[in-house]
């Protein structure tokens, strides 16, 4: 999956959370704003990626030590995100109880970005360290049709949505 597409799902998904958890405007803006963040991450593990290459000094050891959608690309890798960012934010001084929505944005975003590279041929490794690569199990399109039919619906539906919850 491209970098649009998974940043349009990463919006999609967290203005959903937004809107089913009813938060008020504010919140619902740092929830967004941690959801495109969280929508990128786990393609950090490939310096050609978008991320990777403006973060080459994180991108490079991470690929080197687990490759491309190895941990990175696993449960056990949101996971870790929601505890690697809420202790920053404990050491920085700020109550996780006001930035949670930005914490749990992140979440969203990168749980999106895992469903995206789900739907994928090459799959995910959703439990890693078990090597076994999870793929969605019907595909309808064709990638090259499919994937640009699908950033335009999700932007139209993250604003759809958008204009129910703000």
């Amino acid at each position: 999956m491209m970098v649009g597409t998974h940043i349009a799902f990463g919006a999609f998904c967290a203005v959903s959370a937004a809107m089913i958890l009813h938060l008020p405007g504010m919140m619902a803006v740092l929830l967004l704003a941690g959801g495109l963040a969280g929508s990128l991450l786990p393609d950090i593990d490939h310096p050609k990626s978008w991320l990777g290459r403006r973060i080459p000094f994180l991108s490079r050891p991470v690929a080197y030590l687990f490759g491309h959608r190895g941990i990175t690309h696993s449960l056990f890798a949101v996971v870790g995100v929601f505890y690697a960012s809420a202790a920053c934010l404990r050491d920085w001084g700020i109550g996780l109880g006001h930035a949670m929505p930005l914490v749990l944005g992140l979440c969203v975003g990168y749980a999106s970005h895992l469903v995206g590279d789900w739907l994928t041929p090459a799959g995910i490794p959703l439990l890693w360290p078990v090597r076994v690569r999870f793929r969605a199990p019907l595909m309808l399109l064709k990638p090259k049709l499919a994937e640009p039919l699908m950033t335009v619906g999700l932007w139209f539906g993250a604003g759809f949505l958008m204009s129910k919850t703000f």
